[in-house]
């Protein structure tokens, strides 16, 4: 169980950069035909990757999610032939301490149910993890210092959520219905929802928070990046970011949108071709008049190479 961490083990002494991107990956299939899965770390302010050994029976199709100092590999499924799919669900959770790398991954307590790649985010001491495929109940969570998962509540109707959102400063998680396109709030802090919005048209599958203004990307009907959408939190207006400075690549859809802080966001994706990571750091801000502006620190997108044999990509 507790994998390699050799390769490593110098670069985190104890302390993690500020802007760091993490990522799942999956390996081409060795002499046994499986694909092995393995923890990346990019560090962007050298732009290296740096690799981690998932546990040897680390499950396909899970999520990972970093809190504190521990990341964590939740769900996935697992080979059935019995099964018509020709798999499992199943409820496993493994643990990484980033700051006792010698003690590697242990399983800590399962899942109260089977989920394959679930939605799953983490915010005071507990782990979020809402359905995504099929799974019999909505959602749980997790009580890191208590060790113990308890039902989540759903929210007023059944929906089908896109990636949710967290919004700290407020103790709440932002949960978008794609039928409906209702924008409901879940606060954690008192384990109730609240519909936001009944039409909230503008989502994509990244979205992030910045001094009260959730942003989010816009794409065309041809699937092409137009642009990023704002939406203030406190008077719930819609606002269109306006770029002083343009760059010339084009993000694909299934860009990730990552808050670095200090108005700084990076727009990310992997280029599953060449196999990198490739991204735009830009700056953000709002005006005295109530526009958001936003300033690309280069035209062309910055490129993290990856080692040949890996086969996908999951960032998180």
């Amino acid at each position: 169980m507790s994998g390699d961490t050799s390769d490593s083990s110098s670069y985190f002494d104890g302390r993690e950069p500020n802007e760091l991107i993490r990522a799942v990956v999956g390996k081409r299939p060795g002499t046994d035909g499986k694909i092995v899965h393995g923890l990346h770390f990019l560090d962007l302010e050298s732009n290296k990757v740096f690799i981690k050994a998932m546990p040897p029976d680390a499950p396909s199709c899970s999520t990972a999610v970093a809190y504190g100092n521990h990341v964590y590999v939740i769900g996935g499924i697992r080979e059935n032939d019995a099964n018509f799919r020709g798999y499992d669900a199943v409820n496993d959770v493994l643990q990484l301490d980033l700051k006792d790398l010698e003690h590697g991954w242990r399983k800590t307590t399962s899942m109260l149910f089977p989920r394959a790649f679930p939605l799953v985010l983490a915010a005071e001491g507990k782990i979020y993890v809402f359905e995504h495929w099929g799974s019999e109940s909505f959602g749980e969570v997790y009580d890191i210092s208590g060790d113990i998962w308890e039902p989540l509540s759903p929210p007023p109707e059944d929906i089908d959520l896109s990636v949710p959102v967290l919004d700290s400063s407020r103790s709440r998680i932002l949960v978008h219905c794609d039928a409906s396109d209702t924008l409901y709030a879940y606060y954690y802090d008192r384990k109730s929802w609240v519909c936001l919005e009944q039409k909230f048209f503008y989502w994509s599958d990244s979205a992030t928070i910045v001094d009260d203004l959730l942003y989010t990307l816009i794409y065309n009907y041809s699937c092409k990046f137009r642009s990023l959408e704002a939406y203030n939190l406190l008077n719930k207006k819609h606002l269109p970011v306006k770029w002083s400075s343009e760059f010339s690549v084009a993000p694909p859809l299934g860009s990730i949108l990552y808050r670095l802080g200090n108005g700084k966001l990076i727009l990310g994706w992997v280029n599953q071709f060449r196999k990198r990571f490739e991204y735009i750091r830009f700056n953000i801000w709002c005006n005295e008049q109530g526009e958001i502006h936003a300033a690309a620190e280069h035209k062309s997108a910055i490129s993290v190479p990856y080692p040949e044999d890996i086969s996908n990509i999951w960032l998180f």
